[in-house]
């Protein structure tokens, strides 16, 4: 088992909590609405790169300054600037997962001299669907809101994530079969949901990338390659459509993954060697 270093980095507004463990080139990895789910897939990772994965500002361990937070999508990809410039002076390896694949992309586009390759998995970039799923999503927006309001955060998002938006998969961090999530990061999971209720639903799903004709044009002109993915179980909801219409913004072909939007806590073994297999070509 690879040995693991913790520490936590002073960004504006919040504290980040992150973990490096393993050896090789630098693999940044950034997480959804459950918080950092990616336990068994790193561990498939190691030998190959230096993985770290952090706690986004809102989430889990990385303690917010304030009670309140204007969510900006630019304020979470200038955290993933701060975090890598801390760690390495090279471009590193990265992959974002649902929100946290818009995060990325908004980091690639700012600073794209920090990032070797990029691979935004099932981004839920909203402006990118078609005008009736543009409709389909203000009405679960409109839902989770009013659910959370009435019933609590866990309900909500647990009633949003099996919408066509959500991707279909419940957010109890169950993982795969073989790994038992200890009671405190249940809670941290819990708690994960309160700040994605009250503060990232709607900043994620208002986000609007640059149009696609500058979005192809300023990734080429800083030759930072990235490749939309998108989890084979996952073709009939609105993350995978929006990665279609993403990746053919890009001028490329998007790649598929085992599973649905969290494929890498169900196959995770198979989810680090398409990883692996797309990052060193």
């Amino acid at each position: 088992m690879a040995i693991v270093r913790n520490d936590t980095l002073s960004v504006p507004g919040a504290n980040l909590y992150y973990e490096v463990r393993g050896s090789g080139p630098m693999l940044l990895m950034i997480h959804g609405a459950g918080g950092n789910l990616f336990f068994e897939v790193v561990d498939h990772l190691v030998d190959r790169f230096t993985v770290v994965t952090y706690d986004r500002r809102g989430y889990s361990r990385s303690q917010l300054f304030g009670p309140d937070e204007d969510y900006r999508v630019e304020t979470h990809s200038d955290d993933v600037h701060r975090l890598l410039a801390e760690l390495t002076d090279k471009p590193a390896y990265v992959f974002g997962s649902s929100a946290g694949a818009v995060i990325g992309l908004d980091f690639a586009l700012r600073h794209p001299e920090q990032v070797r390759m990029f691979i935004p998995h099932e981004p839920p970039l909203v402006q990118l669907l078609s005008g009736e799923e543009q409709v389909e999503v203000q009405q679960i927006m409109v839902e989770l809101q009013e659910n959370h309001r009435k019933e609590g955060a866990i309900p909500a998002v647990m009633k949003f994530s099996s919408t066509s938006l959500g991707g279909g998969v419940a957010l109890d961090g169950a993982g795969s079969a073989h790994h038992q999530i200890a009671a405190a990061q249940m809670e941290l999971i819990h708690r994960n949901m309160e700040y994605f209720a009250a503060h990232e639903a709607l900043g994620i799903s208002s986000y609007t990338l640059v149009d696609g004709a500058s979005l192809s044009n300023r990734l080429q002109s800083a030759s930072t390659r990235v490749l939309p993915a998108g989890g084979r179980m996952s073709r009939p909801f609105l993350p995978y459509r929006s990665t279609v219409a993403l990746a053919e913004q890009l001028g490329t072909t998007m790649v598929e993954f085992p599973g649905d939007h969290t494929g890498y806590t169900t196959f995770p073994r198979e989810f680090a060697d398409r990883l692996v297999d797309l990052f060193e070509k």
